[in-house]
């Protein structure tokens, strides 16, 4: 075992400029360091994506750097992935018990376990009170990993539960009276699953905005009716009336779409910040006051409209009609270590991560 593996391992972000990072270590946690209802995981990969960087810009905002605090200056981001249980004083919790759900980018994480369930555990630290409930549920599964069932639940599940719900809020609302709807970073998960289930639909048309470097990869999904670049948005026909969902966070982009679509426009969502660096681009906007979507808010109105499982069984429906086709959209690569994770995060921030690449990283050796 390499001795980088008998250490804790967490990665911080300093909060006021995501630029600055750096590893800190500390001697490995055991069972000796929990308390009464803890549980201790060794993390053991998780999904490294544009939508991390969304967590990290949102971090004050929305809270997320609450999810595993880190100090006043220095933040830890959150990541979607799979753990194992190396240490309990649970009854219900049993040594290499399986979990998938919100971890930090570390090598271990002590979580206080209530609402222990066949299916599930809540992690019920005093840190995480009123914080989402969504975000506090770890998922009991397979204790035998499934080294691709695993990336595509890691690199897309979240994702596309935001593409699922958008999908539902959008029909939900008769697409606000629009014919058509325009995504921005067409090529990232999040648009492209949400164009998926707009797909399905037939009845609405869908436009995919990106950069001129990831055209032939987002028509190649086969699930945009148009895609249109950045400089070209003066092309689409103004007067069709529109909904735009901006998952880039790129002011000068939202306002270029705002502007030219102007009163045809019907509604502005804002999801995500792909472009997190460009959020300051800001322009003069005519049309609809753009109004922030916040997944945990309509998941849990629908829960509340449908019931006990209601919500969950129609999302498996789209989840199991999505996985079908999204197998070979993106290649998976494997990135471990703190070098290969802090090169990988760096490439993300700046955007040059390709689209056709998805990420599973862990800041161990192994």
């Amino acid at each position: 075992m390499n001795t980088a593996d008998l250490q804790n391992t967490q990665m911080l972000v300093a909060k006021n400029d995501l630029r600055t990072f750096k590893f800190e270590h500390s001697p490995r946690l055991t069972a000796a360091d929990l308390a009464e209802g803890q549980v201790l995981f060794d993390v053991e990969y998780f999904a490294l994506t544009a939508n991390n960087i969304t967590y990290a810009v949102a971090g004050d905002s929305m809270g997320y750097w609450q999810f595993f605090p880190a100090g006043e200056d220095w933040g830890r981001i959150p990541v979607w992935g799979f753990a194992h249980v190396s240490a309990s004083k649970h009854p219900d919790v049993a040594m290499g018990d399986r979990v998938y759900g919100y971890l930090p980018m570390g090598t271990q994480l002590v979580i206080q376990a209530e609402r222990v369930s066949e299916k599930q555990m809540v992690d019920g630290s005093a840190h995480r009170a009123g914080l989402a409930p969504v975000y506090n549920q770890l998922l009991r599964v397979n204790p035998s990993p499934d080294a691709d069932a695993d990336a595509l639940q890691m690199l897309y599940r979240p994702l596309f539960m935001t593409s699922w719900l958008l999908d539902d809020f959008l029909a939900h609302n008769d697409f606000f009276g629009a014919s058509q709807i325009i995504l921005t970073s067409a090529s990232s998960k999040t648009s492209f699953g949400l164009a998926f289930m707009l797909a399905q639909r037939g009845d609405i048309k869908v436009i995919g905005l990106t950069s001129p470097g990831n055209v032939d990869f987002v028509n190649s999904l086969g699930v945009y009716d148009e895609v249109v670049t950045y400089d070209n948005i003066t092309s689409l026909d103004a007067k069709t009336e529109s909904v735009v969902v901006d998952m880039a966070g790129n002011g000068s982009t939202l306002a270029a779409v705002h502007n030219h679509f102007d009163s045809a426009l019907r509604y502005s969502c804002l999801v995500g910040a792909t472009h997190w660096n460009e959020r300051s681009g800001a322009q003069e906007m005519a049309g609809p006051e753009p109004e922030l979507f916040f997944a945990p808010n309509h998941i849990k109105e629908r829960s509340a409209e449908w019931g006990p499982g209601g919500l969950e069984n129609r999302f498996d429906t789209g989840w199991q009609s999505f996985t079908a086709k999204v197998g070979n959209w993106v290649t998976v690569q494997n990135c471990r270590g703190e070098e290969a994770v802090g090169q990988l995060y760096t490439q993300l921030l700046a955007g040059q991560a390709p689209p056709d690449v998805g990420y599973v990283a862990n800041v161990g050796s192994v």
